[in-house]
Formats: structure tokens, sequence, C-alpha cells
């Protein structure tokens, strides 16, 4: 979206400059048109002012904004407080400048008639395609207060789980640093001066602390061999993961580690049935439903089972068929999905199984620090308990000699 500056005109002779957002400048020309202006001048700014380096925001709009945008949107047009106005108000209360920035721009394209939908979706990367197909959804059946509202509780469900993964993986995190610095500080710190004293005494030393001195030596003296090594695996492995290939063993591999495998399993099941629900209670067709569900999983053999879910209903066949024939899905979810299906009611079904596999998550979200801990201490424990026999071995025969 560009700048452009205009200078144009009242009916009644009155002369108004300002700037305005647009694609063109026609599209500048249209929104003074519509506002019943005689336009005299229009000029692309491009002026660089110092304001503007407080609209760089890295990471884009943070979802606590886009759940706040969501609620109080859902409130002010519930109260009968018209779009244009509702979006002023968000305009001007939005802390974060490239979320306010991007409101200002669907204010902008909503009074010049575009519907909400199709304002944010000019606005690469703030929305993805589930909420803009609701939003269109809530203005086509003129229920937009009620899917702004559903819309606020996914996104607080959505921040909610991303807390608590955070939370839980802060101190595994923090022990897998302490390990990494331990090792480190052992191999370029003691075992250099352990072996120096070592040598000095020209006794044969165990086994253990020869590999140990041997991997100290290595280490501090080929450390730039390491890094090298280190970076082209990083690279090379990224390079891979990038492709369908790598992703789909990226998967098959996340699945199967244990303790985390069944974490994301289950959250993915919950992604899955919480969508779905959301998308069908909303009004939008069970096709197009399992299209927006199937781009809203992060593991494609999830995502795969949903897209082969989707060719066979296209087909008439049933949901819960495909879906019992995954290795990922368990049976509760196809046979719910199954008495959904019979009864009329999948949308309140899956709903039901959301909020099962929610208390899953959350229950396993709080349990990983807990079952991790153990084992970060064990890994630290063995590789202390190893380096410090290779070193105090030497020490004991050292002193049978001398005695």
């Amino acid at each position: 979206m560009k700048k452009f500056k205009y200078s144009a005109r009242t009916t009644e002779g009155k002369e108004l400059k300002g700037t305005l957002s647009a694609r063109d400048e026609q599209a500048v020309t249209e929104i003074l048109h519509d506002r019943g202006l005689i336009i005299v001048d229009i000029k692309e700014s491009l002026n660089f002012n110092l304001e503007s380096l407080n609209e760089i925001n890295i990471g884009g709009v943070p979802l606590k904004e886009k759940v706040v945008f969501m609620r109080q949107m859902a409130t002010m047009v519930s109260s009968g407080l018209a779009l244009t106005r509702s979006l002023e108000i968000m305009e001007i209360q939005t802390k974060n400048p490239l979320f306010r920035r991007v409101i200002a721009k669907v204010k902008s394209d909503v009074e010049s008639g575009k519907g909400l939908a199709e304002s944010f979706a000019a606005q690469e990367d703030v929305f993805d395609d589930i909420t803009l197909n609701l939003i269109e959804a809530g203005e086509e059946s003129g229920r937009l207060d009620e899917i702004l509202l559903k819309l606020a509780v996914e996104l607080e469900e959505k921040q909610e789980l991303q807390g608590k993964l955070k939370g839980a993986l802060i101190y595994p995190a923090i022990m897998l640093i302490v390990v990494v610095a331990v090792i480190a500080l052992l191999m370029f710190v003691l075992v250099p001066e352990m072996s120096s004293i070592y040598a000095e005494f020209d006794a044969e030393l165990p086994w253990v602390t020869q590999v140990l001195i041997s991997a100290s030596e290595f280490a501090t003296s080929y450390w730039w061999v390491i890094l090298t090594v280190l970076i082209v695996l990083g690279i090379g492995l990224k390079a891979y993961l990038d492709t369908e290939g790598g992703q789909r063993t990226q998967d098959k591999v996340l699945v199967k580690i244990p303790i985390a495998g069944n974490v994301i399993t289950k959250m993915q099941i919950a992604q899955f049935t919480r969508i779905m629900a959301l998308l069908l209670s909303s009004g939008l067709s069970i096709i197009k439903a399992l299209e927006l569900t199937a781009k809203s999983l992060s593991n494609s053999l999830f995502r795969d089972v949903v897209l082969d879910a989707k060719d066979e209903v296209e087909k008439g066949g049933a949901l819960a068929v495909p879906i019992s024939r995954s290795d990922y899905y368990p049976l509760l979810v196809s046979s719910m999905v199954a008495v959904g299906e019979e009864t009329g009611t999948l949308d309140v079904v899956l709903d039901k199984i959301a909020q099962y596999y929610k208390e899953e998550v959350n229950q396993a979200t709080a349990n990983l620090s807990s079952v991790l801990e153990p084992v970060f201490l064990i890994i630290m424990g063995v590789t202390i308990g190893f380096v410090a026999m290779a070193i105090y071995m030497p020490m004991f025969q050292l002193t049978e000699v001398i005695g």
C-alpha cells in the first residue's frame, strides 16, 4: 500500500488536504469521489520521517492484540455501532503501531464500500484464511458480532496453549543450556589443566582418562572444524526439512518421540476438532471447513488425513470413514464423528471432542516439565560422573605410586 497526498474541494468550495493509503492513484481518486469531493491534485508521498520507525514491528501483529481486537469489535458491532466507527475506535486505542496502521487501511477500504473480510485480506500476514472466511461468512449471514466473538474465544485458547507450552519448555531449555555450558567448561578449561599435570608424572593413564583427554585436545585444536561442520549440517538439515519429503520425515519422527509425540498428537486432534466445530457452526460447508482445517494443521500426517477425508466427502462418503482408517486419529474421534453425522449434530459433537482434548493437552503440557526434568538431570549426572571418574582415577593411581 502506497501513501498519497491529496488536495480537494467540497461542493461548498472548502479546500481540504490530507493523505490516504491506497494501491494506486486511481484508488485514491475513487475514494475521494465516493466522499463527494472535487479533486484538485494527487501526488504519491515519498517523504521519510522518524515516526515511520515506530511502525517497524518484528514478528507481525501479536496474538494478544488480535484477541483484544476481535472481542472489542464484537461488543461494539453487537451494540449497533457502525462498522466504520468501530474500526475508528479500535484504530485510536490499539497500541501496536503495525496493527494500528493495518486497521487504518481497513477502515479506509470499508469506507470505500469493501467488506471487512476483503479489506483484511488485502493486508498480508495479519489474519489467516480461517479468520477471513469466518468474517466473510459473518458478513453474509448478518451474524458478524457472533463470529467475531467466536474468533476471540478461538484466539484466546490458542494464546493460552502457546503460553502453557512456552512455560513447560522453559525449564528443560535452561537445563539443556546448563548441560552444554558444563561440558564446554570441562572440555576447554578443566581437562586441559589436568592433562598438563598428569603429563609431568609420565604415568600410564586409565582408558577413560585417555579418551577424555583426546576428546579435549581435538576440541581445543579443531574447534573451528567442529563449528564449521555443525553449521553446514544445520544448513543442510534446514534445506532438507524445507522440502516436502523432509517435512514428512520430520513429522513422522516427532509423533514417535516418547512423551513429546503424545503431546503433539493430542494438540493436532484438538486443533482439528476445534477448528472444524467453529467453521461448521458458523455456516461454512463441510468441504470448505475441511479444506481450511487442513491448512491449520502443522503436522502433515494429520493434514493428509483431513485432505483425504475432504476428497471422500466430495464423492458422497462419510467423514468418519477416512478418519477411522488413519493410524493417527484414535477410535474415539472417528466414533464420535460418526455419531455426529448420523444425528446431524456434527459441529456440536466436534466441539465436545475439542473440549476433551483441550483438557488432555493442558494436562500433558502441565506434566511435560516434571517428566523432562529427571531426564536432563540423569544426562547431566552421567556426564559429570564420567568426567569426574576420568579425572580422579589417575589421582588415586598417582597417590598409590607416591605412597
